[in-house]
């Protein structure tokens, strides 16, 4: 049940289109950044969306803030 819902959010995000986690709190992106470097066998969704935290990850380092 928790892997479709995972799935349903992840779908969700990719669909948002660029800088969708630009509003996202610090913790919660720092979580969600762990949970994608955790992922076994992430599938091409789930990738796309680590990509994309991951790249707010770094916009934020760039700007000093150290988020992730």
């Amino acid at each position: 049940m928790m892997k479709y819902l995972l799935l349903f959010v992840v779908l969700g995000l990719v669909g948002c289109g660029n800088g969708q986690f630009a509003d996202i709190a610090d913790k919660e992106l720092r979580q969600r950044d762990y949970r994608c470097k955790m992922m076994a066998n992430p599938s091409t969704a789930e990738i796309q969306v680590c990509k994309n935290i991951r790249r707010e990850c770094e916009r934020r380092a760039a700007a000093g803030n150290y988020a992730c």
